[in-house]
């Protein structure tokens, strides 16, 4: 057996955490709730050793949430191009939204549940990709003058509260109806008349 160097160490932790989240978040879109005896279980490991890499549920938790936040940004990245409309970006971005929104539901409802006000440390990518949108359509005449910033984050803030609503009030979501009814409310306030 290879010798456990620091970087082995550090290598294997990655992939152990990057491993149970990824289970966890499936888990959890699968069926709801997940107990951390049923995802040591389908892990085939000791729920101590899950333990060993997060804290508690509510860490676990919030690392997963961590994780789908940074995929749902590289898929934004990887689908919202420069090359399309302002008014197409923005679609692929609210679908995004909605799409992820409704898939991870359960767990964002658990996240929400021990992290009622979250206080970010950083500033969301999503906003700056939004931010981004509202700059290429005032930039090419498709939207009107707005400023960026604040329309990137009333359009953000109102995704985040429709969401909340939903999952408050434990309410299944009709992800293409929410995001045509968002559009048909922005696109006329974007547009020039």
């Amino acid at each position: 057996m290879p010798r456990l160097t620091p970087e082995n160490k550090e290598l294997h932790t990655s992939l152990m955490r990057q491993n149970i989240c990824r289970t966890f978040a499936e888990m959890f879109a699968a069926q709801g709730d997940v107990s951390m005896e049923h995802l040591a279980e389908k892990m085939g490991i000791a729920k101590g050793t899950i333990y060993n890499y997060f804290e508690d549920k509510k860490a676990l938790t919030a690392a997963v949430m961590e994780m789908r936040r940074q995929a749902m940004t590289a898929l934004m990245e990887e689908k919202i191009s420069p090359d399309l409309s302002a008014s197409e970006q923005l679609e692929i971005f609210v679908s995004i939204m909605w799409q992820d929104f409704n898939t991870y539901r359960h767990l964002r409802l658990e996240y929400l549940r021990n992290n009622p006000v979250r206080h970010l440390s950083h500033r969301p990518r999503p906003l700056d990709i939004l931010k981004s949108i509202m700059e290429q359509g005032v930039a090419s005449g498709e939207f009107r003058e707005i400023d960026s910033e604040e329309a990137a984050l009333f359009i953000f803030c109102s995704l985040m509260g429709k969401f909340r609503h939903f999952l408050l009030k434990n309410l299944e979501a009709d992800t293409e109806k929410e995001k045509n009814v968002m559009l048909s409310f922005l696109f006329p306030a974007l547009k020039k008349s």
